[in-house]
């Protein structure tokens, strides 16, 4: 359940239910401590009925906001207007190759070289059994990959630009350059 959602759930609960899994609750960052974002986070602490001094384990993830998708695509309209090897690509088709190209974001697979031969249109140079390790990029969806996973996502793809492509820049200029462009790009 994403944090946007749990407003609904808590409307539909009116105590906490020790078979349901632990409910998703908005933290806000103060000096020193995590408190309740809102009145409903408050509340559905107090179902949870914690003890004082309690340790409770919690996995932490940011909220992803709409703005985030747009940002990263940003990152891609940078790259297919500033790099020849992104000339012919859209925005998105652009982060998809800068993920292959890093590994950032991606799962790493096995696949025959015969079958890779065949997806790109190419004939097979070599035995077409033995396999090919390629990456293959996550879904950047925000109900595929947490905000925390999003942000480290966007400084790895940040920094293996500053490295292969712009390797007099720092990473964080390169972020910089991409929040930057017109919002007129995708």
């Amino acid at each position: 359940m994403s944090y946007q959602e749990h407003p609904q759930k808590l409307a539909d609960h009116s105590a906490f239910d020790p078979a349901d899994p632990a409910p998703a609750i908005g933290l806000r960052v103060v000096r020193g401590a995590l408190v309740p974002a809102t009145e409903l986070d408050q509340q559905q602490l107090r179902r949870l009925n914690l003890s004082l001094d309690q340790t409770v384990y919690a996995e932490l993830d940011f909220e992803r906001v709409p703005a985030d998708l747009k940002r990263i695509h940003k990152l891609g309209q940078l790259l297919v207007d500033q790099v020849p090897l992104f000339a012919h690509m859209d925005a998105h088709m652009a982060i998809k190759v800068l993920q292959s190209l890093s590994g950032a974001g991606c799962d790493v697979m096995s696949v025959p070289a015969g079958t890779l031969a065949d997806l790109s249109g190419q004939e097979c140079q070599g035995d077409p059994n033995k396999l090919v390790t390629v990456f293959q990029p996550w879904s950047l969806s925000p109900s595929r990959m947490s905000g925390a996973q999003f942000a480290r996502l966007l400084d790895q793809l940040c920094r293996y630009i500053a490295i292969e492509i712009w390797s007099d820049c720092p990473p964080e200029d390169v972020k910089m350059w991409a929040d930057t462009m017109p919002s007129s790009n995708p």
